[in-house]
């Protein structure tokens, strides 16, 4: 069953269906963006002494991003619509705080948080929000999400969100240290702000 995420509010996977507005009506479609290097991903957490932020290195995603999808009668459906995301890419601020990071995302065998999106509700008419159904793959597990989106449009696409997530959702124990005193908390945040283009 789908778990419902109320603290998204923005998510890169609104572009598609933006897209669709303007294209022709072939079953199946494809679509070209790429992430503009002004755009931001940041996970954020706390402890019971102090918070952390490590801030992604989007010059990974430079190269385009290729989506397939099948508008059905109730969902836009997709093939392909993944974004992988290194983890040695992130960068907390330190080699120490980095190496934990890395530790707590089992990045050895893991070397990547995966996104993809499976299907898209398509917009009511006069309203801002859609309904999309999502995987999220982290340490080798995924889940499912569905929650409710807003978008707007720029120059471009320019989309900002939270995504709330709890670390043993993943199989993934919230790490302690200096003998135990120092505890990470469950809840860890996914901050985007994407500026995106067709390309």
């Amino acid at each position: 069953m789908l778990t419902t995420l109320p603290h998204i509010t923005k998510y890169l996977w609104t572009l598609p269906v933006l897209l669709l507005w303007f294209a022709d009506p072939d079953p199946e479609r494809e679509a070209t963006v790429r992430v503009a290097p002004e755009s931001e991903v940041v996970i954020s957490g706390t402890t019971n002494v102090n918070q952390f932020t490590c801030k992604y290195n989007l010059q990974e995603l430079e190269l385009p991003i290729r989506l397939i999808y099948d508008e059905k009668a109730q969902h836009i459906l997709f093939k392909n619509a993944k974004l992988k995301l290194e983890n040695d890419c992130f960068d907390c601020g330190g080699k120490a705080i980095n190496k934990d990071f890395r530790e707590l995302l089992q990045t050895k065998s893991h070397p990547e948080v995966e996104l993809k999106l499976l299907y898209v509700n398509p917009p009511q008419p006069e309203k801002e929000t859609i309904s999309v159904g999502m995987e999220i793959k982290i340490a080798g597990v995924t889940r499912k999400y569905e929650s409710v989106l807003n978008c707007e449009q720029k120059s471009g696409i320019c989309v900002k969100g939270t995504l709330s997530l709890k670390l043993t959702d993943f199989g993934l124990e919230p790490p302690r240290k200096v003998l135990g005193m120092i505890k990470v908390d469950n809840e860890i945040l996914v901050h985007m702000s994407l500026q995106m283009k067709e390309i």
